[in-house]
């Protein structure tokens, strides 16, 4: 985590959070700088905090700071434990806080008796970040060299690759503007920004905030986007007879860009959407693509986008609607009389909490590319609403 990242998160009491070491965390002397540090690569004298503590001034609770990582979530320990695996791949074991380092220790060896499940709800697993590696960095000229296998897959990738809710998102997005991103997944949207939201008018700031639920994906996004720490292997999936994730990225493919020069300006942290630690009105613009219809209440994506955004700022929302028939449900009976489909739904959702719809893309073609004979195609519903001034 970046130190002036600390600038632009709150705790989830909306208390101001400090930087402890971990002899600060222990209750033994003053709060100072964290442990370990890693020089960027950049031209700022920015320095990247691998390990310590955030602790809120207010209720005292605290929050890890793992392999440049920030872990701000309701229930520390919780994440911790549930998302090992993930955590496993690139932190090493005496690093864990000692409060629940037994518990993740033999949660891991649990792990370990398993056979590994080849499912894609698994955001830790490499399969997965896989999948979301390919679909958020490589162009089309690079895809070209993946499909050639397929010709079908081929015209499909020629035709709708570029065209994507990341392109069409990215263009919306002025070039002065602040950015918290909701569900940054492995960085793919800054990777389309950065370029442009770095290079302003002097002695201006640009933001950029990325918060994912998954610890294995903001690992990669601070990896590629920072150069920062990663143990694992970056993998796309190919013929998966030969394995789940079955052929690496060569080493200076076009989209490592390592984007160095956006020092001081970006940052991506572990977050819940429904719990987000980002500070109240502090961005210009708050986006998510393709999250509402994973969680349990959608409205609270809403809300989270609305908290974030200052007077007169933009929300940008994105997704093909693919919901779970719980969620569904429970979205139907609140729905008012005469919507009829999920993009009317979702857009009745930002308008009744206050927020006035200036554009809209009803049909954005996304194409995910799943392995060397699977490609999905989804018809993407997109809009930008604004905040009252």
């Amino acid at each position: 985590m970046f130190r002036a990242t600390l600038d632009h998160l709150v705790c989830l009491c909306q208390g101001q959070l400090s930087l402890v070491s971990e002899s600060a965390e222990k209750g033994s002397g003053p709060v100072v700088p964290a442990m370990a540090t890693m020089p960027r690569a950049s031209t700022h004298a920015e320095e990247d905090i691998l390990y310590g503590t955030l602790q809120c001034v207010s209720c005292k609770e605290r929050f890890p700071i793992l392999e440049g990582v920030a872990i701000v979530v309701p229930d520390v320990r919780g994440y911790v434990l549930h998302h090992a695996k993930g955590i496993s791949k690139s932190v090493p074991e005496e690093r864990i806080p000692k409060a629940y380092r037994r518990e993740y220790r033999a949660y891991l060896e649990e792990l370990r008796t398993l056979e590994e499940e080849h499912i894609e709800e698994d955001l830790e697993s490499e399969r997965v970040n896989a999948l979301y590696l390919m679909n958020h960095y490589m162009p089309a000229s690079e895809m070209m060299t993946v499909a050639a296998a397929s010709p079908l897959l081929k015209e499909w990738i020629e035709r709708y690759w570029d065209q994507g809710p990341m392109e069409l998102v990215a263009g919306w997005i002025p070039e002065k503007a602040s950015v918290l991103e909701l569900g940054c997944g492995v960085g793919g949207l800054y990777q389309r920004l950065c370029r442009r939201l770095n290079h302003r008018l002097p002695g201006i700031s640009p933001v950029y905030l990325g918060m994912d639920s998954s610890f294995h994906s903001v690992l990669i996004a601070r990896h590629l986007n920072f150069g920062g720490p990663f143990a694992g292997r970056l993998a796309h999936p190919a013929d998966l007879l030969f394995g789940n994730s079955s052929r690496g990225f060569p080493e200076g493919i076009s989209w490592k860009m390592r984007a160095g020069d956006g020092a001081n300006t970006a940052d991506f942290v572990v977050a819940e959407i429904d719990a987000s630690p980002a500070k109240k009105e502090s961005f210009d613009v708050s986006v998510s693509l393709n999250a509402i219809d994973m969680l349990e209440d959608p409205e609270t994506l809403v809300y989270a986008q609305s908290h974030s955004v200052k007077p007169g700022g933009d929300v940008i929302q994105s997704g093909p609607y693919i919901w779970h028939e719980r969620i569904s449900k429970k979205l139907r009976g609140r729905l008012p009389k005469g919507i009829a489909d999920s993009a009317s739904a979702v857009e009745w959702l930002y308008s009744k909490n206050g927020l006035e719809i200036t554009n809209r893309e009803l049909h954005v073609p996304w194409l995910f590319f799943k392995h060397l004979r699977q490609i999905e195609l989804y018809s993407v519903h997109a809009f930008i609403a604004r905040k009252g001034a």
